[in-house]
């Protein structure tokens, strides 16, 4: 990308001087490999960009069976009592609440 800065430089110089060695032709050139490079770029950070949310998805979706396993395995522990079950129920709910918010606004990303 610098040497196709350095070529647009050349050729706006050569441009602004009012010199015969200006081609449009090349500008156009040059301008089409930007255009080549830039798409390139965004490609690949397209591909940065769903690699890294994939990751993070699947690290949440991990979390999310851990965290069900230690909720089930304190509701089992807890249900004799109903107070303390109840209140591990609505924390259950309200985690579950919070997770799928967080995997909504992960997926819109």
């Amino acid at each position: 990308m610098d040497a196709l800065f350095e070529q647009l430089c050349a050729l706006a110089d050569m441009a602004v001087d009012g010199s015969r060695g200006f081609d449009p032709a090349r500008l156009d050139g040059v301008l089409a490999l930007f255009g080549g490079e830039a798409r390139a770029a965004l490609a690949a950070a397209e591909e940065e960009h769903e690699a890294a949310a994939g990751g993070t998805e699947a690290a949440v979706e991990a979390a999310r069976g851990h965290l069900d396993d230690v909720m089930d395995a304190a509701v089992g522990k807890y249900r004799g009592s109903s107070g303390d079950a109840d209140a591990l129920s609505a924390a259950t709910a309200a985690m579950d609440v919070a997770f799928k918010a967080t995997t909504s606004n992960t997926r819109r990303s």
